[in-house]
Parts: C-alpha cells; structure tokens; sequence
C-alpha cells in the first residue's frame, strides 16, 4: 500500500494554496479560515483552548491571533478568572466574513468529491474521521503533548 500520509500532506498542502487564493481578497491567508470558523463558533475562547481545539502549538497560535488582531477580525482580552489567559472574540469583520468562508470550504469539498457517489462520500469522511481519532490518540500518549482531544476543526 502507498503511503497514505503523503496523499493526506499533498491534499493539506493543495487546499491550502486553494484557501489562501480564495481568502486573499478578504485580507486573509490559507490558514485562517480554522481561526474565523472556531473563534464565530465559540466566542471568548481562550487561547489555549483554541490552540488545542484546532491542534496547532500555541506561539503559532499567538502569531497567528496577532495577525487576525491588527487586521480587525478578532479581539483579545485578559481572562476574568486569570488575567494572564486571553479571551478571543470576533469583531462584525469576522461574521461578515464568515459565510464566505463557509462557501468557500463546501466548494472544496465538493470539488475534491466530485465523480464520488453519496455513499463513497459518506465512507470517506468516516474513514478520515477514524484516522484522524488515531492520530489523536497516538498524540495524546506522547508524554509531553497533555492531550489534545479529538474535536472539530473546521
């Protein structure tokens, strides 16, 4: 069997030049849209709560939070029970964008899908949710990770 993971990396890596071209007249790059959609999603995240969530370390979250910051799609603020957490917020400029983010992920989908059956669309998505599941766990038992938990991305 060939390598699965290098099929997976090459299709990361196309929907990213896909994303980053799509988003790029919206003052956003590639790998924004994880941030838009799971900060819409849960407002007054906190930074650390994000940075598991969506299984990126948290300096890259912070960098990329800055970003999104300076180009008014979200707000940080100290945490109320620890002032040293931040809470991210959207901005209007982030709900605004939203809906445009999510067409922009169903074309995706839909694009990559094409020529597939319901039914083979519906296996695959449970097979890349199951070696996404192993993934976590094979993550959550390295002893410096602390569990990353198994939740949406997207």
């Amino acid at each position: 069997m060939e390598s699965l993971m290098k099929y997976i990396a090459r299709t990361s890596r196309l929907a990213y030049l896909y994303r980053s071209h799509c988003l790029k007249d919206l003052g956003l790059g590639g790998e924004h849209h994880t941030y838009i959609m799971n900060i819409c999603r849960n407002p007054g995240i906190t930074q650390d709560d994000l940075a598991r969530l969506i299984f990126i370390n948290k300096s890259n979250v912070a960098r990329q939070l800055a970003v999104l910051e300076r180009d008014g799609f979200i707000i940080r603020r100290a945490g109320t029970e620890d002032k040293r957490q931040s809470m991210v917020y959207p901005t209007d400029k982030a709900y605004e964008v939203l809906p445009i983010v999510k067409d922009m992920l169903r074309g995706w989908n839909q694009a990559i899908t094409e020529g597939f059956t319901r039914v083979q669309k519906e296996e695959l998505l449970v097979s890349v949710m199951k070696v996404m599941d192993n993934a976590v766990a094979v993550v959550d038992a390295l002893p410096a990770q602390g569990g990353m938990g198994a939740e949406e991305t997207t």
